[in-house]
């Protein structure tokens, strides 16, 4: 029987190959984050590295992944649509979807894709595309995971008796962090629009 990515990481896993894993799956390759993120606060839990170093770990690491990707995709620019490697990511459903939540949330929907994990990599890939400064990128990127981070990998140390249970929880755990997510967005933008409207406004 085929030992899942996730029983490798967990048999020969260290902190950096923790990174590097994070680093090409946020290229696209198929390693799933959350799972590494996971394997990561197993390893930490039996003794590996200490919980903090696991979170920042996992942090740097899928950061460092998202921000070459990143790279990448500015220096192919509107290329990134036609090119033979990277048009199959944009079929025209996807790519209207895409355009309709930066139309809505402009750079925030960067901070949206984070928790989307089917379009987190064209989310990352267009916001290159389109031109948007890599500072602002790592920004809303960095915001978000803030937030998943130190809860998946703090997640896999808690669980860490029961890890293939904790494994088919993962996609509830993603979704309760995206909604998480976007209600401190929310709530960021509501203190940001009473703190605009409380500015007395300059005198004619």
């Amino acid at each position: 029987m085929t030992a899942s990515p996730l029983q490798l990481l967990l048999t020969h896993g260290s902190g950096p190959l923790v990174f590097v894993v994070l680093v090409a799956g946020g290229l696209g390759l198929p390693f799933p984050e959350d799972l590494v993120q996971l394997a990561a606060g197993v390893l930490s839990h039996r003794g590996a590295m200490p919980l903090p170093a696991a979170i920042a770990l996992c942090f740097v690491g899928v950061l460092c992944g998202d921000t070459v990707l990143f790279l990448m995709a500015r220096r192919l620019g509107q290329a990134l649509y036609t090119h033979r490697r990277t048009r199959r990511l944009f079929p025209p459903e996807r790519r209207e979807r895409i355009q309709g939540l930066y139309a809505k949330h402009g750079p925030r929907v960067v901070f949206i894709g984070r928790f989307m994990s089917v379009l987190r990599v064209p989310v990352f890939a267009m916001a290159a595309a389109e031109g948007m400064p890599l500072r602002r990128f790592l920004l809303w990127d960095g915001l978000a995971l803030c937030l998943s981070s130190p809860l998946v990998v703090t997640l896999g140390y808690l669980g860490s008796a029961s890890v293939d249970r904790v494994a088919k929880g993962v996609g509830r755990v993603e979704h309760f962090v995206a909604l998480a997510g976007v209600a401190a967005l929310l709530v960021a933008l509501a203190v940001r629009h009473a703190r605009e409207r409380r500015q007395p406004r300059p005198s004619t």
